[in-house]
């Protein structure tokens, strides 16, 4: 399978169009992570001397991980602080997705906080992986991802946030990574937020005949990423309500810093008898 770095690796064509390049799959839909990521560094290669700071997805359509995409970027904005980039992908004129992200030259200063880090097992003493019988394995074999065990989990954390709780330890392994720029491992980064987050609103529902389709995808770039370094990603469903679900994630680095937040909605549909889970999610032609 291909790496995250090779899914981002897109032609450009013209100063504002790019191709991106059709990457082997296990999957039939286009896996919503590798959009998202192609888009961003699209916008990023039509920005100089500033990094993302915070993104807004909407996917408009299905994708066919077979075929080729078609990127258009729109230039919004050039400030001195500040560029504003909106992005458009098709797949033979169609649009499946839009993306319109900020960003932010670095150098300025003020109020420093955040959240702490969750109080968990450290991801080299976590050796089972929790897919391992699933397509995520096989599909994502650049990622090490290992779910912190329920019984280590802060039972007042859990108390506190709800009932879609989890938190995941997640790093990429591919070499191509190691010294690759910034903006590359905020687009890898991109990419693994969307891998596991929104299911997180089906915890409460275990059994449940679902239909799960992503809909939306925000996320805040808050200070330098290494998608190479261990990284928690700790998830959270507030709510679920009338077919959507919404999900939310902080994501730290081993150090303790708050490095991102993620927030995604997805349909979370109650199935029809006459729907097939298995074809039915991720699927948006039933949409």
């Amino acid at each position: 399978m291909a790496s995250v770095a090779q899914a981002v690796n897109i032609q450009q064509v013209s100063d504002v169009e790019f191709r991106s390049p059709v990457v082997p799959s296990y999957i039939e839909r286009t896996f919503g992570g590798q959009t998202m990521a192609q888009a961003l560094h699209a916008a990023q290669l039509t920005v100089e001397g500033k990094l993302a700071h915070s993104l807004h997805c909407y996917f408009v359509g299905p994708g066919d991980s077979s075929q080729p995409t078609t990127i258009r970027v729109e230039r919004v904005r050039d400030g001195r602080s500040f560029a504003t980039r909106h992005v458009r992908v098709y797949q033979d004129e169609r649009l499946i997705f839009v993306l319109i992200a900020s960003f932010h030259k670095s150098g300025d200063t003020g109020p420093n906080h955040q959240d702490p880090m969750p109080v968990v097992p450290a991801p080299e003493t976590i050796t089972e992986s929790p897919y391992s019988t699933r397509i995520i394995l096989k599909e994502w074999e650049d990622w090490d991802v290992r779910l912190v065990p329920e019984a280590d989990r802060d039972a007042a954390a859990a108390e506190a946030t709800g009932a879609g709780f989890r938190h995941i330890w997640f790093r990429n392994t591919g070499a191509l990574l190691a010294d690759a720029p910034q903006a590359l491992h905020q687009a890898a980064l991109l990419y693994m937020s969307d891998m596991t987050l929104i299911r997180t609103a089906l915890l409460p529902h275990q059994g449940d005949r679902i239909q799960l389709a992503s809909l939306d995808h925000s996320l805040w770039f808050l200070r330098p990423v290494r998608a190479t370094e261990w990284m928690l990603y700790s998830q959270t469903s507030p709510s679920a309500q009338t077919g959507t679900g919404l999900a939310q994630g902080k994501i730290f680095n081993q150090r303790g810093e708050l490095v991102a937040v993620a927030m995604q909605e997805g349909l979370t549909r109650t199935l029809r008898d006459d729907v097939d889970a298995t074809t039915a999610n991720g699927n948006w032609q039933n949409v």
